[in-house]
């Protein structure tokens, strides 16, 4: 409720009120270009994908939020950020009609689906790009004493377009492949992106070109600096023995999460189902991937109380213990009821591991390199999923069912818990604002 009044109060900035139409159409559009890339590639009759298809998907999908982020400064410090917005959103409008193009006459070879991955690549870098633009602007549509407040708004509001997006797109496919030619019910996914995109550079173009900024003056970044904060932050974590361990943790909870999501994929679209009944496999592994995504949520209602009562050190090793167990037992069984299960309980357990991974890394690091160290910290937090997409790629059999693999994740997890105990101690504190919490 509290969220909710301070959106209200915002939202009679009509700045502000522009700024979020702009990044809901935009990360609206993002999450179409996935569901139909992922429907395209992974349930389209003519494709056989196997592991390395689904790698390269979550590759490109998690890859550009990091790799690009760091380099956009001296872009968004040089340029007005107003045309850098519209700029993106029609490059990625076009992105999406290529795409559309190419689903639609049915590309579906080898050279035809590398295309498809560059066009995501590229589509999904420019979102970055827009997005910071965006971010960087949002100081100028608030009064001053307001900006804290919107900058905690924000990374809520977009998500929740993506998921929002996401869901009307995947309706849309399933509503439209009974009424339409597979390719052609693919390729009704892109234009509804494109549509989403042409909306969102309409939308911006409301801003004047200065609006959002750079205002005349302001230091500009330049590409010397970003390396060079780059290798602060890496020795900031180097020298903060808890931060840096606290990180590798959330690397080993995202490599088994990675892994997980590419075995279940192939599970439910090479073992559980067929070519035969595509429509049926699409809702059952959306189901699972909505059931996780729930325990994605709620876990802030259990990792925050219980790093409260146990500390958050505790908490870790708890969660890692919990996933190993839940991995193990229904996680190991490979029946639907028992992955829905253990899909529930392993996002809920993971993204606790990463919540308490944030509160020992903003505890620990100087607030003059934390933005910095942030930065470090969101490539090695998507670079675990796509290694442990990788790992999955390399031992899974075609149709995923190995229960020695999903075996190995248990022990993974467990083997996590143990070396943070080992590795840990009660008698490391930190400080949160004034108060002191065990770690």
């Amino acid at each position: 409720m509290d969220a909710l009044r301070r959106l209200a109060r915002l939202m009679r900035h009509a700045g502000f009120r522009r700024l979020v139409i702009v990044r809901a159409f935009s990360q609206g559009g993002d999450a179409v270009v996935q569901v139909g890339m992922a429907a395209y590639l992974l349930f389209s009759p003519q494709s056989q994908p196997n592991a390395w298809a689904v790698t390269a998907v979550i590759a490109l999908v998690m890859l550009p939020f990091s790799v690009v982020g760091p380099f956009v400064s001296p872009i968004l410090d040089r340029h007005a950020r107003q045309r850098v917005v519209v700029v993106c959103d029609l490059l990625r409008m076009v992105l999406a009609i290529i795409m559309t193009a190419m689903v639609v006459t049915g590309h579906a070879g080898v050279a035809g689906q590398a295309v498809l991955l560059v066009l995501l690549l590229i589509t999904l870098s420019l979102n970055r790009l827009q997005i910071a633009g965006l971010s960087a602007g949002m100081p100028l549509t608030v009064d001053s004493d307001e900006y804290l407040g919107a900058a905690a708004l924000m990374p809520m509001l977009g998500p929740l377009s993506g998921m929002i997006g996401g869901a009307l797109a995947g309706l849309a496919r399933l509503a439209s492949g009974r009424l339409l030619p597979t390719n052609w019910a693919d390729g009704l996914v892109f234009v509804i992106a494109s549509v989403l995109f042409i909306a969102a550079a309409v939308t911006a173009l409301g801003f004047g070109r200065g609006e959002l900024g750079p205002e005349a003056g302001a230091p500009v970044t330049t590409w010397r600096q970003v390396f060079s904060g780059l290798t602060a932050a890496g020795r900031e974590i180097v020298r903060k023995r808890p931060a840096a361990l606290s990180m590798i943790m959330v690397f080993f909870a995202r490599v088994g999460y990675g892994a997980l999501m590419t075995a279940i994929i192939m599970l439910y679209r090479h073992y559980f189902g067929s070519d035969a009944d595509l429509e049926r496999v699409m809702v059952e592994m959306g189901t699972w991937f909505l059931v996780s995504g729930a325990g994605f949520a709620l876990s802030g209602f259990i990792a925050s109380p219980a790093s409260e009562i146990i500390g958050v050190r505790r908490t870790i090793i708890a969660a890692f213990a919990a996933a190993a167990v839940v991995q193990l037992m229904p996680g190991s069984l490979l029946v639907r009821p028992g992955l829905l299960v253990s899909g529930f309980m392993l996002g809920l357990c993971l993204q606790s591991v990463k919540i308490c991974g944030d509160t020992v890394v903003q505890a620990h690091i100087d607030d003059e390199v934390r933005g910095r160290v942030m930065v470090v910290y969101d490539i090695i937090n998507n670079l675990g999923y796509v290694v442990g997409a990788v790992i999955a790629a390399v031992l899974l059999p075609f149709d995923g069912h190995s229960v020695p693999f999903f075996l190995g994740l248990a022990a993974m997890f467990a083997a996590c818990a143990a070396a943070f105990s080992l590795l840990s101690s009660d008698s490391e504190g930190y400080q949160l604002g004034a108060v002191a919490r065990r770690y």
